[in-house]
C-alpha cells in the first residue's frame, strides 16, 4: 500500500488525483479546503473520524500531507480571483538575503517580493499569506492523520510508518513557521507560533502563540519519535524516494539543534548520521541539480515534483527563475556579491551561476540583459525540451525536485557544531570533505580550494560560514542562515534590515483579525 502511494506521489501526486483527493476530503469535511484552507467551511456531513476508516484512507491522507509541502503557483486572494505567485522559499530564503535580487520584468512585476527584498514588507503581503497558509495546511493535514489513524483497524507496522511520516511533515512545517515568524536568534525565547495538535484549523484558532521553547519541544519530540519508526534510505525502493526516512528525521533534528545553538547535541547527532554510511557526496557537484541527479547519494530529503505531457503539478522554480531569454520569468537573480564570493577557480561558480551569453548543454544561449546583475541561477536549469509543451496561464512549472536536506549541508552543520565545541580537527575534517569534492570537479584540481588548516575558532567559524554560502548558494537557505548566525544586521543593513524587527516576518493581518485578539503582531509591524 505504501509503495503504491509513493509511486503516485513520485509522479507529482498528480493533478487529477489531487483534485480527486480534495473532492473526497472536502466532502468528508476532512480539510478546510484545498484552494484556501482558511475560508472554506466543511462540506457534507461526514467527520474526520468517519472518513478515516481504512488503510486506504490513511494512505490517501498521507499523500495529501506530502502534497501540502509542494509550493504551487497560485494563492487565492480574499477577493476571489487567483493571484499567481512564485514559491515563498525563494522569496524569504534568497531574495531577502545578499545572494539574490527579485528580478522579473519590472518593479511592478510581483511587487510583494520587492517589499520583502527592501524590508518594507507589511502584514498584507501575499507571500506572507501564502507561506503561513501553506505551512499550516501541512500541519492541519498531519494532525488529522495523527488524530484519526490510530483508531483504524489496519496493519500495525503500516500504521506506525504512516504516523511517523505525519510527524515528520508536521515538524517540517512547524520548523519553517517558527524560523519565519517566531524565533529570537539571540535568546531562543521568541514569541513562537500557534501550535495546533487537535482538529482545530488555523482559521478557526482563537489561541495565542506558544513560546518558542515549547515549539522546539514539539518539533524535537516529533522528529525523535519519527526517527524510531522510519526506514533508512537504503531500505527504500527507488519508487519510494521522496518519503521521510530515519536519516531525514535525524538531519532535521540536527538543524533544530543548530538553530538553538545546542552544539553538543548537534555534533553528536550529525556524526551519527555521517557515520551511518547511508549518504556520501556525489562526485559531480553540478549533476546534483539536474533531473538525473534526483535522490542521489548525497540526497537526504527532497520534495518531489514532476511534469509530463499529461500531468503538470511541477516545480515553479524552473520557469520562474529561468532567464527571460529561455522561456523563463527571470526571478531570483544572483547578485554580483555572490559571484565575487567564489574563488575564480571554484568549479561550483560555473555550476551555480549562468553567465551572460553562456551556451547551455542543450545548445541554447542564455542572455543576461534582462537580469539586474547579468546572471541567472543554474541550479534550476533544465533543457528546453523538458519545459511543458502546453505552456499557458498557470502551467508555468517544470520537473525538478527541491533538494531540502543534502549531505554537504549536514557536514557543514557538523563542522560548525564541532568548532563551537572547540574540536577544530573534527570541524576541519567535515569542512574539507566538502571542499575536496568541489575541487575534484576542476579540470586541474591542483591548487584549487586547498584544505582549510586554521584551528583558530573565530577564523574557522568564518571559513565555515563562507563555505555554507558557496556550497548552498541559491538553495533558499541564506537569509535564515544569516538570521540564526546573528549576522543579518551586519550583512543586510544597506538593504533596509532593522535589528529587532526583521528577524521575523509579520503575522498576516487577516489571521490576527480572525483570531479575535488571540494573535499579537510581531514587533515593528
Amino acid at each position: 500500500m505504501m509503495l503504491s502511494l509513493l509511486q503516485t506521489a513520485r509522479s507529482r501526486i498528480a493533478t487529477g488525483r489531487a483534485l480527486l483527493l480534495c473532492t473526497l476530503l472536502l466532502g468528508a469535511g476532512v480539510w478546510t479546503g484545498c484552494d484556501n484552507m482558511l475560508d472554506i467551511e466543511p462540506q457534507g456531513e461526514q467527520t474526520s473520524a468517519s472518513f478515516f476508516t481504512s488503510a486506504d484512507d490513511a494512505n490517501r491522507a498521507l499523500a495529501g500531507a506530502y502534497d501540502a509541502l509542494q509550493q504551487q503557483y497560485e494563492v487565492p486572494t480574499y477577493q476571489g480571483a487567483p493571484t499567481f505567485l512564485a514559491g515563498y522559499d525563494m522569496v524569504f530564503g534568497e531574495v531577502a538575503s545578499d545572494n539574490a535580487f527579485k528580478g522579473g520584468e519590472s518593479q511592478n512585476d510581483q511587487p510583494d517580493i520587492d517589499d520583502v527584498q527592501s524590508f518594507t514588507v507589511n502584514p498584507n503581503n501575499l507571500y506572507i499569506a501564502k507561506m503561513w497558509s501553506s505551512l499550516y495546511e501541512a500541519v492541519t493535514r498531519s494532525n488529522r492523520i495523527l488524530n484519526n489513524v490510530p483508531d483504524i483497524e489496519m496493519d500495525e507496522a503500516e500504521r506506525a510508518d504512516i504516523l511517523a511520516q505525519a510527524r515528520f511533515i508536521r515538524a517540517y512545517a512547524n520548523f519553517y513557521l517558527l524560523q519565519a515568524f517566531g524565533m529570537d536568534p539571540d535568546s531562543n525565547n521568541g514569541p513562537g507560533i500557534v501550535l495546533l495538535t487537535g482538529e482545530v484549523t488555523i482559521g478557526n484558532a482563537d489561541q495565542p502563540r506558544s513560546p518558542e521553547p515549547e515549539v522546539w519541544t514539539l518539533i524535537e519530540d516529533d522528529l525523535r519519535a519519527a526517527a524510531q519508526e522510519l526506514p533508512t534510505k537504503g531500505e527504500l525502493s527507488t519508487s519510494e524516494y521522496g518519503r521521510a526516512t530515519m536519516g531525514a528525521a535525524n538531519t532535521l533534528r540536527v538543524k533544530a539543534h543548530i538553530f538553538q545553538k545546542e552544539w553538543s547535541e548537534a555534533e553528536t547527532l550529525a556524526r551519527q548520521v555521517i557515520n551511518s554510511g547511508e549518504y556520501r557526496l556525489a562526485d559531480d557537484f553540478g549533476g546534483i541539480f539536474r533531473t538525473s541527479g534526483e535522490h542521489g547519494p548525497g540526497s537526504i530529503f527532497e520534495i518531489n515534483y514532476a511534469q509530463d505531457a499529461n500531468e503538470i503539478e511541477g516545480y515553479y522554480g524552473n520557469v520562474w527563475q529561468a532567464s527571460r531569454t529561455t522561456w523563463g520569468f527571470g526571478f531570483k537573480q544572483p547578485t554580483q556579491g555572490l559571484v565575487d564570493a567564489f574563488d575564480s577557480n571554484d568549479p561550483r561558480l560555473d555550476a551555480t551561476i549562468i553567465f551572460d551569453g553562456e551556451v547551455m548543454p542543450d545548445g541554447t544561449t542564455v542572455g543576461g540583459a534582462t537580469s539586474r546583475s547579468g546572471y541567472h541561477n543554474e541550479k534550476i536549469w533544465i533543457p528546453q525540451n523538458l519545459y511543458p509543451s502546453n505552456q499557458g496561464v498557470g502551467d508555468y512549472e517544470g520537473p525538478s525536485n527541491v533538494r531540502y536536506l543534502r549531505f554537504a549541508n549536514l557536514l557543514l552543520w557538523h563542522a560548525e557544531a564541532a568548532n563551537e565545541l572547540g574540536n577544530a580537527p573534527a570541524a576541519l575534517e567535515s569542512l574539507n570533505r566538502v571542499r575536496e569534492r568541489a575541487r575534484q570537479n576542476a579540470d586541474n584540481p591542483s591548487g584549487v580550494l586547498p584544505d582549510i588548516t586554521t584551528t583558530n575558532q573565530g577564523e574557522l567559524r568564518e571559513a565555515i560560514y563562507r563555505e555554507r554560502r558557496l556550497e548552498l548558494a541559491m538553495e533558499d537557505l541564506r537569509f535564515f542562515d544569516l538570521m540564526r548566525q546573528g549576522r543579518a544586521d551586519e550583512v543586510l543593513s544597506d538593504a533596509g534590515f532593522v535589528a529587532g524587527t526583521h528577524e521575523r516576518m509579520p503575522i498576516p493581518q487577516r489571521e490576527i483579525d480572525l483570531s479575535d485578539g488571540a494573535l499579537q503582531q510581531n514587533p515593528g509591524y
